[in-house]
């Protein structure tokens, strides 16, 4: 099976044939563990990832504080959604979630900044220590959804990148 994966700001294809995936070519290490959890090995470290469902249009995945909407699509499905909905490929957000529960102490950021992966978007105080939360990729700032002072739970959305 081949699809075209949408996450992050980015399209990349994906084949899944006798157990093995490539994306884009490349071997990749992955499997699901139970239900909704994917490991897969990227650059030599092991990383898991929660995927749900986000309705009939996609997924979301939950991995390392950051909460992605992600989709795939088939050839067929990829020609039909071109026929009814303009251009096909347009490009999720990313949303940057709260990955403990904390206060928020700083906004690096605001709407309409561009970012490059590594940006620190925001400062969060989780047991008595200030985090960096930083951009998994480039993009620009569609919404932050707190200030300075908000008290935020684990997965709270923090900044949505385009």
């Amino acid at each position: 099976m081949k699809y075209t994966v949408e996450v992050a700001g980015r399209s990349v294809v994906v084949e899944i044939a006798d157990r093995a995936v490539r994306v884009d070519g490349r071997p990749v290490e992955a499997r699901l563990e139970g239900t909704g959890a994917l490991r897969r090995l990227v650059r030599g470290r092991t990383s898991r990832a929660l995927v749900t469902a986000r309705g009939p249009e996609g997924w979301w995945l939950l991995s390392d504080g950051y909460r992605l909407e992600a989709a795939a699509f088939d050839a067929r499905e990829l020609a039909v959604r071109a026929m009814t909905r303009g251009k096909a490929g347009t490009l999720p957000a990313a949303t940057l979630a709260a990955p403990m529960p904390g206060l928020v102490v700083r906004v690096l950021v605001n709407e309409g900044d561009t970012v490059q992966a590594g940006h620190g978007l925001i400062v969060l105080e989780a047991m008595k220590m200030e985090n960096e939360l930083r951009a998994a990729g480039g993009g620009t700032v569609a919404r932050v959804h707190v200030t300075a002072g908000d008290k935020v739970e684990r997965g709270a959305s923090l900044v949505t990148l385009r």
